[in-house]
């Protein structure tokens, strides 16, 4: 398999060592170089010029860069290669192209001369602060163009999980389903890649019944145990996670967007009460992160439940 990676900062680098008033003539020199690339990113965004950026911050962002890099090298296509499958890498119909431009985008996708390009913008990172979170933009941007996007910007999982668990708990919990409703609809409006999120509780006929939910209305309002990811993670107690449902054999499609999902149990002194259930549009979008996100949730919901 060729190289998924290529990283091409210390090329663009270069422009450090001219005179300021040569920089515009430097990037034309790199379109040259990278064409079509270059001259499809300005397609897409307009002109491109580094004439207001200080030579300081660019040298200060490529001496990080350098540290990051040296850290994170294996972990950036090691966490991508794990779901080679499911990002369907055989087809080899993209790379990832890591340099930077003074514009604000994290990654934008253009087309090459043979295959698309997953342009990774780094020093857009390095001015958000995320630069150290390279692997999870690597990543996620993988995720967003599976998704079909051509343009986006790098969220960080672990702030926006805090943030919002800070106001599940503000929320009002007087009452058990107004209190699941606000949540379905706070992770559903906030988190980019949560396209249907719902409660099911175990009922007196021992299914799983659909309770609030805020998505897409679907057919499976009561669910039996081990039917299902739903049903499984409910007969095994266990929190399920599938990255890719086609792969999946005992799966009850609720749309032919889904392409994963995450099944959390809630407990109540050793029994399952119910779960938490969140259906993606996107590939392989969940981990450890969400995982122990949505346990939180469940296990605040359990606290309150009577």
């Amino acid at each position: 398999m060729r190289n998924l990676i290529e990283n091409h900062v210390e090329d663009f680098a270069e422009i450090l060592r001219y005179d300021k008033s040569n920089w515009d003539d430097f990037w034309k020199s790199l379109k040259k170089r990278f064409f079509p690339i270059l001259n499809n990113i300005e397609k897409k965004v307009g002109k491109i010029s580094f004439e207001k950026e200080e030579r300081r911050n660019l040298d200060r962002f490529v001496q990080e860069f350098r540290k990051i890099l040296k850290m994170k090298k294996e972990k950036i296509t090691e966490k991508i290669r794990k779901n080679s499958k499911e990002f369907e890498l055989s087809k080899e119909d993209f790379i990832i192209f890591i340099a930077f431009v003074p514009n604000d985008f994290d990654w934008i996708v253009v087309r090459g001369n043979r295959e698309n390009i997953l342009f990774l913008n780094v020093y857009s990172l390095w001015k958000k602060g995320f630069l150290e979170k390279l692997e999870d933009a690597v990543y996620q941007s993988v995720i967003h163009y599976r998704h079909g996007e051509e343009k986006g910007n790098f969220y960080d999982k672990e702030t926006l999980f805090d943030k919002l668990y800070d106001q599940i708990l503000s929320l009002d919990k007087s009452e058990i389903r107004k209190f699941m409703k606000g949540i379905c609809e706070l992770l559903y409006n906030n988190v980019p890649y949560y396209d249907w999120v719902g409660f099911y509780m175990l009922n007196s006929k021992n299914l799983l019944e659909l309770w609030e939910f805020v998505g897409e209305p679907t057919e499976h309002t009561e669910i039996p145990v081990g039917k299902g990811i739903c049903g499984q993670a409910a007969k095994k107690k266990a929190i399920f996670v599938v990255q890719d449902v086609s792969k999946e054999t005992n799966y009850l499609s609720c749309s032919p967007k889904v392409k994963s999902e995450i099944v959390v149990p809630i407990f109540k002194n050793g029994q399952i009460l119910g779960e938490l259930d969140v259906d993606s549009h996107f590939i392989a979008p969940f981990d450890e992160r969400d995982k122990n996100f949505l346990e939180k949730i469940c296990l605040k919901i359990s606290k309150i439940y009577e």
